[in-house]
Order: C-alpha cells, then sequence, then structure tokens
C-alpha cells in the first residue's frame, strides 16, 4: 500500500502548492455558456496528480510499469502546452496518436505481445487509448467527477493486480487512485480544475492501464470495465449530435452528468452518482464474469442505460412536480 501513501500525500501537497502558482500563470477558467460553473478557477491542477503518478512509480521501482507512466506524461505535456497557448486540433490529435503507438509498442514489447495478438493491441489500443483521453476530457466539466472515476478505476485496477498476482496492474492501480484521492478535496471545492495536463494524463494512464491489463491475458471485458461509464456517456453524447448535424467536438452541455446539474444537481451529487454507477458495473463483473458472463454483461449494460437515462428521469419527475403544484 506504500505507493499508494506515497500518491495520495504528494498530490494534496503538490495540488496546494499549485493552486497559487496557477493564478500567477494566469491559467484561469473562466465561465461561459457553455460551462458548468459560475466562478473564474485556476485550471492545469491534474499536474499534481501527474506527477503524484511519477513519484510513487519511482520510489516502488516498478519498471514494467514505466511503459504506460512515461506516454502519459509526455500526453501530460501536451495537455500543458495547450493549458498554456491553445494547440490546435490537428496538432493535439496528432500527438495523441504519436503517443498512443509508442505506449501501446512499449507495453507489447514489456508484455512479450507477439504473434496475431500484436497488430490486434496495436491498433485497437492506439484507437483505445486516444478515444479515452478525449472522453476523458469531455467528461471532465464538474467538481469531483474525474478524481472520482481515477480513483474508481485505480481502486480496480490495484484489486484485479492484486487478485490476479499481476504487480504491474496493483502498482499502476494504487498510484493513480492515491493521486486522484489526493487531488479530490481541491477540486471537489472548487478551487482548481485538472486542465488538459489532468485530462490529458490520466486518461491516457487509465487507458495505458486497461491496455496492459488485456496484454497480460485480462479478459477485455475486466479490463475497460471501470472506463464504460465515461465512454457510454460520450460515445451516446456523439450519436446524438451525428443524428443532429451538430459538430462532435464542440464544446456543448448535453452529457449526462452536466444534464443533472442542469436539473438543479449539486456537483457533487452528479459526481457521486457517476462513481456510483462505475462501482455497480465492476462489482457485477467481478462477482458474475466469466462463470455468468451473459447474465454480467446484460447488467452491466442495463446499468448504464439506467445511468443515461437519469437525466430523462429527472426532468420527467421535476415537470410533473410543477404540474402537480
Amino acid at each position: 500500500m506504500t505507493p499508494f501513501w506515497v500518491a495520495l500525500a504528494v498530490g494534496v501537497l503538490l495540488t496546494g502548492l499549485a493552486v497559487p502558482l496557477l493564478r500567477r500563470a494566469s491559467m484561469i477558467d473562466r465561465p461561459n455558456h457553455r460551462s458548468s460553473h459560475d466562478v473564474p478557477v485556476p485550471r492545469g491542477g491534474g499536474v499534481a496528480v501527474v506527477l503524484a503518478v511519477l513519484v510513487g512509480v519511482a520510489l516502488d521501482g516498478g519498471s514494467d510499469a514505466w511503459a504506460v507512466v512515461v506516454p502519459a506524461l509526455l500526453l501530460a505535456a501536451v495537455g500543458l502546452t495547450d493549458d498554456l497557448r491553445s494547440l490546435s486540433a490537428r496538432l493535439r490529435l496528432t500527438a495523441q496518436l504519436v503517443v498512443a503507438v509508442g505506449l501501446c509498442a512499449w507495453v507489447a514489447a514489456t508484455q512479450s505481445v507477439t504473434g496475431a495478438a500484436l497488430p490486434l493491441l496495436l491498433v485497437i489500443g492506439v484507437v483505445g487509448v486516444v478515444g479515452f483521453v478525449n472522453a476523458f476530457n469531455f467528461m471532465d466539466g464538474i467538481n469531483g467527477i474525474s478524481a472520482l472515476h481515477a480513483a474508481v478505476s485505480g481502486g480496480w485496477f490495484a484489486w484485479l493486480g492484486h487478485d490476479r498476482d499481476l504487480p504491474v496492474l496493483l502498482l499502476l492501480g494504487l498510484v493513480v487512485a492515491g493521486g486522484a484521492l489526493g487531488f479530490l478535496p481541491w477540486n471537489a471545492l472548487g478551487r482548481v480544475f485538472l486542465g488538459d495536463v489532468g485530462s490529458y494524463g490520466i486518461g491516457a494512464l487509465l487507458a495505458g492501464t486497461a491496455i496492459t491489463a488485456w496484454a497480460l491475458d485480462v479478459p477485455v471485458v475486466l479490463a475497460v470495465a471501470p472506463l464504460l461509464v465515461y465512454l457510454a456517456d460520450t460515445s451516446s453524447v456523439m450519436l446524438r449530435r451525428a443524428r443532429a448535424g451538430e459538430p462532435l467536438f464542440e464544446a456543448h452541455r448535453q452529457h449526462a452528468y452536466q444534464r443533472l446539474v442542469q436539473q438543479g444537481w449539486p456537483h457533487l451529487g452528479a459526481a457521486a452518482w457517476s462513481a456510483a454507477v462505475s462501482v455497480a458495473v465492476v462489482l457485477v463483473l467481478a462477482g458474475l464474469y466469466p462463470d455468468h458472463a451473459v447474465v454480467a454483461v446484460l447488467l452491466a449494460v442495463a446499468l448504464l442505460a439506467a445511468y443515461l437515462a437519469t437525466p430523462r428521469l429527472v426532468e420527467a419527475r421535476h415537470r410533473e412536480g410543477v404540474s402537480v403544484s
């Protein structure tokens, strides 16, 4: 558990130190009609989480973990540059693709993936890293949501590593969970946001850990289990916007968690609901897969559908209350 406590302590300390520095550097998120906040808040605090992970892994000496951590640091650097000077979408995507290729190739080499599995891991892995990094970025829109998501995901990977005797998963899970929980108190109070440095870095850490799990023969449904809420929310919004002919990558307020906030839920309430569904999904899959694989997958899909339907249910209930009154 030592890597967890190291990452937690470093995350708390560095986030507190980062807040005044980010203000001095004018790295400030200012409210607009698409944001869920109404006061200016420093962004870029995610650098503390990424550095907490770095310190935790370095002190532990887990060599296999570097295949995920180093590429995540590179993507965090891209995110930090974007926070400072706003990179073009093409440049961001190019950087994400290059780093994703490097991450997947490094994981494949470290875990001795060969034969037909190698091109499969490279292709699906690169798409998965780029896709999830952007999904994580899209979903990081209210206080607490991404720190909780990372903590739940890290906890799941740590449990997988412990249960299956896979030290690299245990280490990565512990340091990600610790760093995220160290950042959470500051973010939950609205003192600082992750910024692109955090969403890119943590997104890459989680995607890279999932790919590492897959490379170590963890069933893919278990490897991606904690990421499913973010993937489902982002995918559903993109499908809806595609059908409506709206730009897919333009900022908006259509995610399930954003709509809950618009219905009057507090930020931490919507964030906790997202995390609770993630916990429910991983518990269902942990308990039923693979012995009852079909039932496990169907229950997980039902939980995700319930999460996506929550804003409509809340809105309908609100309308009923208004009509009755």
